[in-house]
């Protein structure tokens, strides 16, 4: 199974056209020839491939791909939350009538 490191790591492959080795040598975005403008490339990517919206505070401290990684696995689990939060809640407006 695809860690999420993994997938945004193939995601930044295929979206910016950089070589794995690059990515796995460098500890972060810059080090791998990531700028500013690609990061943002990537970020869409992430983006459009989990379904979530990383916030601007959030991308502020994204230095590594594992940075990206963490975000988007806190993102997805907080979403997990409130789903399974919304769905009780229904659950129960449901039993209670």
């Amino acid at each position: 199974m695809e860690t999420t490191f993994d997938t945004i790591r193939r995601l930044a492959v295929d979206t910016l056209d950089v070589s794995e080795v690059a990515l796995l040598r460098a500890r972060t975005l810059r080090e791998a020839g990531i700028d500013s403008l690609a990061t943002l490339d990537l970020l869409g990517a992430i983006e459009a491939h989990y379904g979530i919206h990383i916030s601007a505070e959030d991308l502020a401290d994204l230095n590594s791909l594992r940075d990206f990684a963490a975000v988007v696995e806190r993102l997805i689990a907080r979403e997990a939350h409130r789903y399974e939060a919304c769905h009780e809640i229904q659950y129960e407006a449901r039993h209670e009538a």
